[in-house]
């Protein structure tokens, strides 16, 4: 390696971008947190951490811990980079913040990477298996039997197969199933809302309405023995992993046999480098990866790239939301229920620099 080639400055970006409010007691907008990485041969890459809710706090982190950690140090060293920072960051946690904070880096270093090489990130990730990607529409928390019913006939009108809730009662499940037709996929995302008991309980009663997956039952996220069991039990398909961060979490969650699906969020698990060596094990266990997508910058245009490098077919999570503004345009909007991969250098695609401007939050 060219010892000159270093990291010159590390700028944490936070956005606030309203949406279209569906439900008055749902946010205000979305947050992000963009990272941008500039080497001393003039190049920048860009990624993001995870910061729904926590933005300040994943900020704090990246500034105070991990950039002074890494400023200075080869861009090209990703895996030993990492490696480092997570080592010497254990102190404050193998999950959460830190491990959000050492993503939202990874990415822009991989970005980097690709530039450096002219190539799109896949390039680096062994190709395209795919240049299209299925996508499916993760309905917000609507919690109102009409508009999941409205939502859900949108969606499908607009050509996606797939369509997820973030409800946890039988009427609005049946709203979506009436709405969506036999044909179409349904899945279910409680976001941890119920005990073993209940889980299992509401597993069958929710069965009839033929689930693709049942998403993150049970409380708490890492009570693997428990969603082994649930699985095992009811029959029902169990997606996980947004919440697991490091590979070593996954590990646990397949050797437990906890998941059919596994859900992998590159801007909370570890980045892109962790993201590979989860999709490594899903294969070698035999469980499919369902990547954790429901974002808009950097880190959502990562994951087309993971997914359109993996061997088997993956389902692409689009929130569906109404931005006010979007950092790429509409290069991100599926087209008739699919993604298009952007083959451009490194990521694919720049921020737009308007965007940043206009929305960035005042510090």
């Amino acid at each position: 390696m060219v010892a000159s080639l270093k990291i010159e400055r590390i700028e944490t970006i936070p956005l606030k971008i309203p949406f279209e409010r569906v439900n008055p007691r749902s946010w205000s907008g979305l947050e992000i947190l963009l990272v941008r990485v500039e080497t001393s041969d003039g190049l920048v890459g860009w990624g993001d951490a995870f910061a729904y809710q926590c933005q300040s706090a994943v900020k704090a982190a990246l500034d105070r811990m991990v950039a002074p950690m890494a400023l200075g140090r080869d861009p090209r060293d990703i895996a030993g980079l990492g490696y480092q920072l997570q080592r010497a960051l254990h102190l404050f946690g193998r999950y959460g913040i830190t491990i959000f904070a050492i993503s939202g880096l990874d990415i822009a270093l991989w970005d980097l990477a690709a530039k450096r090489a002219g190539k799109a990130l896949v390039e680096l990730l062994g190709g395209p298996v795919r240049t299209e990607i299925e996508a499916y529409a993760s309905l917000f928390f609507l919690h109102d039997v009409e508009m999941v019913a409205e939502h859900t006939r949108r969606a499908r009108s607009q050509g996606y197969q797939y369509v997820k809730l973030h409800e946890t009662q039988e009427p609005e499940v049946k709203a979506a199933r009436d709405a969506a037709g036999r044909d179409a996929r349904i899945m279910i995302d409680t976001n941890c809302a119920w005990t073993p008991v209940e889980a299992h309980a509401n597993a069958l009663r929710l069965k009839p309405y033929d689930l693709y997956w049942l998403e993150e039952p049970i409380f708490p996220p890492e009570d693997f023995r428990s969603l082994a069991a649930l699985r095992r039990e009811t029959g029902v398909a169990i997606a996980a992993g947004e919440n697991a961060c490091t590979a070593f979490e996954f590990d646990k969650m397949f050797s437990a046999g906890a998941v059919t699906y596994a859900q992998p969020s590159v801007t909370k698990v570890g980045g892109v480098t962790e993201f590979r060596k989860v999709a490594a094990l899903a294969e070698t266990h035999g469980v499919t990866l369902m990547p954790h997508s429901p974002y808009f910058g950097p880190g959502f245009l990562a994951t087309l790239h993971l997914a359109a490098a993996a061997a088997q077919p993956s389902l692409i999570e689009r929130f569906y939301l109404k931005l006010e503004a979007s950092l790429y345009g509409d290069a991100i909007d599926p087209v008739r229920g699919k993604f298009a991969l952007p083959m451009g250098p490194g990521l694919g695609r720049e921020p737009d620099p308007a965007v940043i401007k206009e929305y960035r939050v005042k510090e």
